[in-house]
């Protein structure tokens, strides 16, 4: 069984949770930092894969499975290719002739344009709206008529707007209609029936067509142009310095203004070349979430006053921003050379071509997500994990992926979601724990920016500086704020490590009343933040284990000189070790006491 179309790699999640934010279904999973997609609530939009910075998410890659039908092809089968009229904004520069060429020459027998089975269904959809509406206002009374080529739309609606699905029309999408027409056309013959003696593999910015090639056996498998650029480089071929020979062309012809549908509003362009449609309003909705936001304000579909036309693209701008698309030009652009292409194409298509009897059915799948319900208690348990516990305290700052704290806390309970995921929570908790370290050292600790304002003390450095500081302390929020250039014979301490271009610690001794404190500063942020930790070195016990500390950093840069002179010293090396560890041993023990 094939792998699904999107899926995660086995790669630490690095967090931004870009995936969650830019799926528009949530189908993401996360759990131990690990990121995975929900098959079974997966649209194939492939927003995932394009907004994830560490490649996390990847598109199935079916490059292998491709040839080996190419093998089977030079035994019994021909592979035809069903071409994304896209492929004139993503190749610009290299003709069609030459990209065909460039493709025959990987091993496939022919190329088609898919716009020629958008060329049927603008066509068949067209007769079907004159047939459901006329001038009179008859037919069935059915006023909202959706359509969309594309599989990622058809799941979401079938998915998550089921009440739309009885508006959606049930013809075959541009892509299988194509691949029926090539195996009425050609696949006749060799005691096969139904075309089943050839292969047809699509090749465009679509990794929603890899769900469609899963489904239907009409079309053998899907490419996007990332595996077709891959596979370019790997075979050393490239389509610029290929030469056009006579039999380069499009099979069996060129399409129409099908060609136009990788654009938004394309297939009403298309349509608008054949009659019944013109006296229909239509609408262009592209992006899954304007689509949401569109249909959620259609509360009554056939209380409409008019007929209305929708016509639904999963990607913003249409296929040619598709995720597997190249982005080597601007949106602007890449629009710009399609329809520089389109324009030139024929309204229509021949009558020998269009004649054809192809089936034009056939219905992608999927089962209508069910959602849980959550009792309000349960959104409440689920919040007061992060920390939540009173509506103030959700911020619904969107950090985590969804659009507020109660649909974050609804995917902790469907376990699609942890509480890492919020930032707010993480961020309060590291500050707690940081806070929680601090109090626990038993030296002093103060956090200093480099404008020479304190952002943060523990109690230990208050009462090690005493009198105006410890009154302070017990006033403030922990010294925030606070000037450290009063204290002049420590801040300048901090200004030398501030200066200082390399990361580091610096270690000082400084006197402060009757008592000799340590001083180990230590640069957090270069020359941003710094911190300092002050230990009063004349504390019996601080005495014992700074000599012991000492000691043991002698024996560690003299030992192995000692055994270097060991043949002029004697036993005496070893002797002056055992003196030295003696000493150790005797103020540990007094510690112990």
């Amino acid at each position: 069984m094939r792998e699904y179309p999107v899926y995660s790699a086995e790669t630490e999640c690095r967090g931004c949770y870009k995936c969650v934010d830019h799926c528009p279904v949530k189908a993401i999973r996360v759990r131990k930092g690990r990121v995975g997609v929900i098959p079974e609530m997966c649209i194939f939009c492939g927003n995932c894969v394009r907004s994830c910075p560490a490649s996390v998410r990847k598109a199935r890659n079916d490059i292998e499975a491709v040839k080996r039908l190419l093998r089977q092809g030079r035994q019994a089968k021909k592979c035809f290719v069903s071409l994304a009229p896209s492929f004139a904004s993503e190749f610009f520069g290299c003709t069609p002739g030459q990209l065909t060429a460039a493709i025959k020459q990987l091993g496939f027998f022919a190329v088609s344009e898919t716009a020629l089975g958008a060329d049927y269904v603008s066509a068949k959809i067209a007769a079907d709206l004159k047939e459901a509406w006329n001038e009179n206002g008859g037919g069935n009374g059915q006023k909202l008529f959706l359509s969309s080529a594309c599989p990622a739309v058809v799941l979401y609606l079938k998915r998550y707007a089921s009440a739309f699905v009885p508006y959606l029309n049930n013809r075959a999408s541009p892509l299988l209609a194509h691949a029926q027409l090539l195996r009425a056309w050609y696949g006749e013959g060799n005691g096969k029936e139904n075309g089943e003696n050839i292969n047809v593999v699509f090749i465009g910015p679509c990794i929603a067509k890899k769900r469609e090639a899963d489904q239907f056996k009409e079309i053998s498998a899907a490419l996007t142009f990332s595996e077709l650029r891959q596979w370019f480089y790997e075979a050393g071929v490239n389509p610029l310095l290929m030469g056009e020979m006579p039999g380069d062309r499009f099979v069996p012809r060129r399409a129409a203004k099908g060609a136009f549908y990788p654009v938004d509003g394309g297939m009403i362009i298309s349509m608008r070349k054949y009659r019944g449609f013109s006296q229909t309003a239509n609408m262009v909705i592209s992006g899954i979430n304007t689509i949401a936001e569109t249909l959620n304000t259609v509360t009554r579909p056939d209380g409409l006053e008019t007929p209305l036309f929708l016509e639904l693209l999963a990607c913003q701008g249409g296929c040619v921003n598709g995720p597997c698309a190249t982005r080597d030009a601007s949106a602007i652009t890449r629009r710009a050379r399609l329809l520089h292409y389109a324009e030139s194409a024929d309204d229509v298509l021949d009558g020998e071509t269009a004649s054809r009897p192809i089936p034009l059915s056939g219905e992608l799948t999927a089962t209508e997500k069910q959602f849980a319900r959550h009792s309000p208690e349960a959104i409440r348990r689920a919040l007061e994990q992060t920390g939540k516990y009173h509506e103030n305290d959700e911020i619904n700052c969107s950090k985590c992926g969804y659009k507020n704290c109660r649909d974050f806390a609804a995917a902790m309970l469907e376990e699609r979601a942890e509480k890492a995921m919020c930032a707010p929570y993480m961020r309060s908790l590291a500050q707690k724990k940081a806070n929680g370290l601090m109090n626990a050292m038993p030296g002093g600790v103060v956090i200093v920016e480099k404008n020479m304002r304190v952002i943060e003390c523990n109690k230990n450095f208050a009462t090690l500086m005493g009198g105006e500081i410890e009154e302070l302390y017990e006033i403030t929020d922990h010294l925030a704020g606070f000037n450290f250039n009063t204290l002049p014979q420590i801040s300048a301490h901090f200004e030398e490590a501030f200066s200082m271009r390399a990361e580091g610690s610096f270690d000082y001794d400084i006197r402060v009343d009757a008592r000799i404190l340590h001083l180990n500063v230590f640069v957090i942020e270069k020359g941003e933040i710094a911190a300092g930790v002050f230990t009063d070195v004349t504390v019996p016990q601080v005495r014992r284990d700074r000599t012991v500390s000492k000691i043991k950093t002698i024996i560690a840069k003299n030992v192995k000189t000692v055994q270097k002179i060991a043949f002029l010293l004697g036993e005496n090396a070893a002797e002056t070790e055992a003196v030295l560890n003696s000493i150790i041993e005797s103020y540990e023990f007094t510690g112990k006491r």
